[in-house]
């Protein structure tokens, strides 16, 4: 007998980061209806597969904003920071 397959994506998704939380909450469903965009979108910036425009950052900022979450811009690049120590 085979066991069947699920398809597609679990339904339970954990995020990390302050993005990944708003996410987590707001659902990428929505978040991608409210930026006229593909849920993947939101999902690939999530994981961080590509970067987050600036354009779209902000206007995710004031969405999260408008739903009463303090999410900043370094909120939303944080895995682009690199902190690098030097000698002087």
């Amino acid at each position: 007998m085979a066991i069947p397959r699920r398809r597609g994506r679990p339904r339970t998704t954990t995020w990390i980061g302050k993005f990944g939380e708003f996410v987590s909450t707001f659902t990428a469903e929505r978040l991608a209806g409210e930026l006229g965009l593909e849920p993947s979108q939101i999902y690939r910036w999530v994981r961080g597969d590509y970067r987050l425009p600036v354009q779209k950052a902000i206007a995710i900022a004031e969405l999260a904003r408008s739903a009463g979450v303090s999410l900043s811009l370094e909120d939303l690049y944080e895995t682009d920071v690199v902190r690098v120590r030097c000698r002087m």
